[in-house]
């Protein structure tokens, strides 16, 4: 009886971790452009690695949400595209104007600004219908 009563929570809580888990693994519902969603492939090819993946930040880089909420140090797209083509090498920024095509900058542009409008929350969006 007594490992009976140990063991259920231990078994509720695995329970509840592999159920986020799964969730987690799960496309949002949230409808995204088809731009949008290639900055997603993107800024997880490019940008995740410094930046923290799904745009949550990383103490290693800028934090984007930050970076491009109103008000922010690269708060429109102009900003964004000059930092990312150029870098910013006091920085640690590297410059990814020959890796990166000005589309492909864009669309990492329109997805993490999703995300810091809130628009597009954490983890991989439902690839749009073509």
């Amino acid at each position: 009886m007594r490992s009976t009563l140990l063991t259920l929570p231990l078994a509720l809580l695995l329970s509840a971790g592999v159920e986020r888990a799964v969730a987690q693994e799960k496309p949002s519902a949230v409808k995204v452009t088809g731009l949008e969603y290639e900055g997603w492939r993107q800024y997880g090819v490019q940008c995740a690695r410094c930046h923290g993946q799904d745009v949550v930040g990383n103490p290693v880089a800028a934090h984007l949400l930050a970076s491009l909420a109103a008000g922010g140090p690269i708060d429109t797209e102009e900003k964004f595209a000059a930092v990312v083509r150029d870098g910013r090498a006091n920085r640690g920024m590297p410059a990814f104007k020959e890796i990166m095509t000005a589309d492909q900058i864009k669309a990492v542009y329109a997805y993490v600004k999703g995300r810091a409008d809130k628009r597009i929350p954490v983890g991989r969006p439902a690839k749009p219908q073509d």
